[in-house]
């Protein structure tokens, strides 16, 4: 790999020490000059018996920075070594592990993820409705039909686990226990819906404390209570760590930035690396852009950027740089205008001599549509996207949806296209990304067949399953499998000393078959002996057998080790009940490492429309875009108007948005607002993160962009989002004649 860099990369790797802020925007190659700067520290800079810390956002990013790292080092002959690479949540509990006794934990401390935790928050919202059912159901209006009353107690109990939820995990990284947060409560009237989630968290906290669980935040702040309660031992783990370089800041939580702020707190080495203009997860998770932005902004803190972007042709930068200087300029809400998005770095194409150059204007499109109704929308989109992809089966494509349940719609029709002709055109990464899905199908029917080893028809559904895969090249034989619906599974896997046939003496198999089934039976021969194993660990076993991909042995990775945290939580588990929660995962009824593709390892392929949300898709490009659903409801701009959370049944109310905000004043020492002005702050935090939003939908496109809308939407006329309404306006003049309208 090429250790060139551009003349910003080369800026950042210089670095030697200090608090430096890098603001990097999309494609500008930031893990290419993490990597970079890294391996400079270790080779130049770094003290005897000392390590670079790494810390990133996902476990694929894990595995994509420390390869880098290590090829850099082989270019300079340098040995494998000075580095280590986190995720935040794995530094934490190995600083915890090394003490837990100064987080107040033992030794066998446990820590719930996706499958073994999924049951603790909605069994505390449940049980916090049975207990309070009277009160809790007094919030739904009297007047309505049975009908209405029906929708409306599903609705207020989903809003109600959402709402256990957001408190939970915003309490947690202000560091407030249940106790905490009901002192802090008594010091003034707080609203109904903040009362409800505090209560929601204290059953949850009692919960986990009664299996002696953690859950990721609680993770992350056991490890600072360690650091916090020993000195030595927080200055020891300091110098260990003499370097800390910090990818996605603009995702950083509070307890994220507090743990790297006190490795660093003595060296006072910690490198930031994020884009502003990227954050899109501060209203459904505890992050917050503005730490970033803050700590940017800080007069101790050198702050550089990396603005050069090889990824998207000029039109598409343009219309980039449009938004931003239109959210910043522009936007009719003055404080939309401070928190959305960020002039300070500006997108900027290579320069003539870059070896990475920008696709080329000629070829670059950007159009905007505006249909009949989301049935047009969505019919006409993914039939010019089929299209797209047969006439350039060498291209990449993705529609891209702002909601799973839009992205849904689009693959419903994409599935009638496919069956005409008859081949893959689209992958459906709405949910679980598609390598996620394959991994845990393929697990899932192998343990499966573990579990009922005697019956062929068990067989017969592995062999199948591993054939649809591709996992063997040559399990595809429609005869193999009539075999094995037949075959004497105890015969065929453990032969006899006598040879007795494990198939009826009228079936005749070629040589090549037969050694196909021996082959086949030496596998199960080896899973079976594993067997006595626990899930967790027959599972890896497996997965050495049947995965060649690093991704993929990541992913069997990940599910080993979340099915031994579920295991520990319910020890009665069954191999068959192992088998069901990988099948769920695999049919995507299960949500797993879903935040973003990048962390399943995702890589669009050429000739099939990858369909996913803008949300999922940050990190990636394809040659052509489609944007759809980009319209007034889902990229709104007036915080007087109606928003997504706000319920009818609740005369417009948000009791999640209400709470989080209430709960954020309420441990600044700020002074009580009314209901309205606390809904107006929650509505302008998310018409600016939508904003970000729809940057990173411009930014995913290489060559081509198409933006849509539908003009009807829910029984009501519906326009373009009104930021690209202002730039539609003056395209011409912005985007010179590279902008088609079509509406």
């Amino acid at each position: 790999m090429s250790l060139s860099l551009r003349p910003e990369q080369a800026e950042i790797a210089r670095y030697r020490g200090g608090l430096l802020a890098v603001s990097a925007v999309p494609g500008s190659g930031k893990t290419h000059t993490l990597a970079a700067l890294a391996v400079n520290l270790i080779a130049e800079a770094l003290p005897p018996e000392s390590e670079v810390l790494v810390v990133t956002f996902t476990n694929s990013a894990v595995d994509n920075i420390r390869a880098r790292i290590r090829r850099f080092l082989k270019a300079r002959n340098l040995p494998d070594g000075g580095y280590r690479v986190f995720t935040l949540h794995s530094l934490a509990n190995a600083i915890l592990r090394e003490r837990p006794d100064l987080a107040g934990l033992t030794d066998d401390y446990r820590v719930d993820d996706e499958i073994s935790g999924r049951q603790a928050m909605p069994d505390a919202a449940k049980g916090y409705i049975v207990e309070n059912h009277a009160y809790w159901q007094s919030f739904l209006p009297t007047n309505l039909d049975d009908r209405q009353r029906q929708k409306a107690l599903e609705g207020w109990q989903e809003t109600t686990e959402r709402l256990g939820y957001e408190i939970t995990r915003l309490a947690k990284n202000l560091k407030l226990t249940p106790a905490d947060l009901k002192a802090l409560m008594a010091k003034q009237p707080v609203s109904d819906f903040l009362r409800i989630g505090a209560a929601i968290y204290e059953r949850y906290d009692r919960i986990l404390n009664a299996g002696g669980r953690l859950d990721f935040d609680d993770l992350i702040w056991g490890a600072i209570r360690a650091l916090c309660n020993d000195d030595a031992f927080r200055r020891r783990l300091g110098e260990r760590w003499s370097f800390i370089l910090e990818d996605e800041a603009q995702d950083s939580t509070p307890l994220q930035e507090e743990i790297l702020a006190l490795l660093s707190r003595d060296h006072g080495n910690w490198v930031r690396v994020g884009d502003p203009n990227q954050a899109i997860m501060t209203t459904f998770t505890a992050s917050d852009v503005r730490l970033f932005r803050t700590f940017r902004r800080r007069p101790d803190v050198h702050s550089l950027s990396l603005t050069v972007s090889g990824r998207s042709a000029l039109p598409i930068i343009q219309l980039a740089n449009a938004l931003v200087l239109w959210a910043v300029h522009e936007h009719p809400e003055p404080r939309v205008r401070e928190e959305a998005l960020s002039a300070e770095a500006l997108i900027r194409p290579t320069a003539p001599d870059d070896p990475q150059q920008n696709p080329p204007t000629s070829q670059a499109k950007i159009w905007v549509h505006g249909f009949r109704d989301v049935e047009d929308e969505v019919s006409k989109i993914a039939q010019t996207a089929a299209r797209y992809v047969q006439r350039y089966p060498e291209r990449t494509c993705a529609i891209l949806a702002p909601t799973n349940q839009y992205g849904q719609e689009v693959v419903a029709k994409l599935i009638e296209l496919q069956a005409q002709v008859n081949r893959p055109i689209f992958q459906d990464q709405l949910r679980n990304a598609q390598p996620v899905r394959d991994v845990a199908r393929a697990l899932g029917a192998a343990l499966a067949f573990c579990a009922q080893p005697t019956q062929a028809q068990q067989l017969a559904k592995l062999y199948e399953t591993l054939a649809e895969l591709g996992l063997f090249a040559r399990l595809r034989d429609k005869h193999t499998l009539a075999v094995l619906r037949s075959v004497e599974t105890e015969r065929l896997i453990f032969p006899s000393p006598l040879r007795e046939p494990a198939l009826p003496s009228s079936v005749r198999l070629s040589e090549e078959q037969q050694a196909e089934l021996d082959r086949v039976a030496s596998l199960l021969r080896h899973w079976l002996r594993a067997s006595v194993l626990p899930a967790d660990q027959l599972v890896l076993v497996i997965a050495q057998d049947l995965l060649r991909k690093e991704n993929e042995l990541a992913i069997a990775h990940s599910l080993s080790v979340s099915l031994r945290r579920y295991q520990s939580v319910r020890p009665r588990a069954s191999l068959e009940d192992a088998a069901e929660l990988l099948t769920e995962i695999a049919r995507n009824r299960q949500r797993y490492l879903s935040n973003s593709l990048i962390e399943a390892g995702f890589e669009p392929i050429p000739g099939q429309i990858t369909v996913t949300t803008m949300h999922k898709a940050k990190g990636l490009e394809w040659d052509r875009v489609y944007l759809i659903g980009v319209d007034e409801i889902e990229f709104p701009q007036d915080p007087e108007g109606s928003f997504r959370g706000q319920q009818w049944y609740f005369g417009g109310h948000d009791p999640c948005a209400e709470a989080r905000k209430e709960l954020e004043r309420l441990h600044r020492g700020a002074k009580p607002i009314s209901a309205d002005e606390l809904v107006r702050e929650a509505n302008i935090e998310y018409i600016a993160e939508r904003l970000r939003l729809l940057y990173v939908g411009i930014t995913r496109a290489r060559l081509e962009l198409i933006i849509s809308y539908a003009q009807q939407r829910n029984q009501r006329a519906n326009q373009l989002a009104p930021a690209l309404q202002a730039l539609r306006d003056r395209a011409q003049h912005q985007l010179g004649d590279r902008l088609a309208v079509a509406v």
